[in-house]
C-alpha cells in the first residue's frame, strides 16, 4: 500500500474512533440518567409499601401541580415506568456493548496498519 493510500485509511479510522467516543459518552450519559430513574422508583415503591396501605391516598407531582391518588394507582404506573426503563436499559447496554466492540476492532486495525508501516 502507498504512503497516501495508508494515511487516507488512518485519518478514516481516526475519524470512526473519535465518532464511536462520542456516541459512547452519550450512551454511558443515557445509562445513569436510567440507572437514576430506576432507583428513584425502587426508593419511592419501598417507601410507599412500608408507609401507606393500597387504599390511602398520595399526592403524587405533576409538573408545578400535585394530584391525589390511591397508592395502589401509583404503585401501578411505577411499575409501568419501571419497565419501561429496564427496556431502555437494556437496549443502551446492548448498544454500549456495540460501540465498545467496534472501539477495540477500530484501535485494533490501527495498531495493526502503524506496526505493520514499521
Amino acid at each position: 500500500m502507498n504512503q497516501e493510500a495508508l494515511q487516507k485509511v488512518l485519518i478514516e479510522m481516526d475519524n470512526q474512533l473519535n465518532k464511536s467516543r462520542a456516541e459512547l459518552s452519550m450512551v454511558n450519559l443515557q445509562l445513569d440518567r436510567v440507572n437514576t430513574n430506576l432507583n428513584v422508583i425502587s426508593s419511592t415503591t419501598a417507601r410507599l409499601n412500608s408507609l401507606n396501605k393500597p387504599e390511602e391516598r398520595v399526592w403524587q407531582g405533576l409538573g408545578k401541580a400535585f394530584v391525589a391518588k390511591e397508592t395502589k394507582a401509583y404503585l401501578d404506573e411505577l411499575k409501568t415506568d419501571e419497565k419501561e426503563y429496564k427496556e431502555t436499559q437494556r437496549g443502551l447496554k446492548i448498544k454500549q456493548n456495540y460501540i465498545e466492540t467496534t472501539l477495540e476492532k477500530t484501535i485494533d486495525g490501527m495498531t495493526k496498519i502503524v506496526g505493520d508501516k514499521q
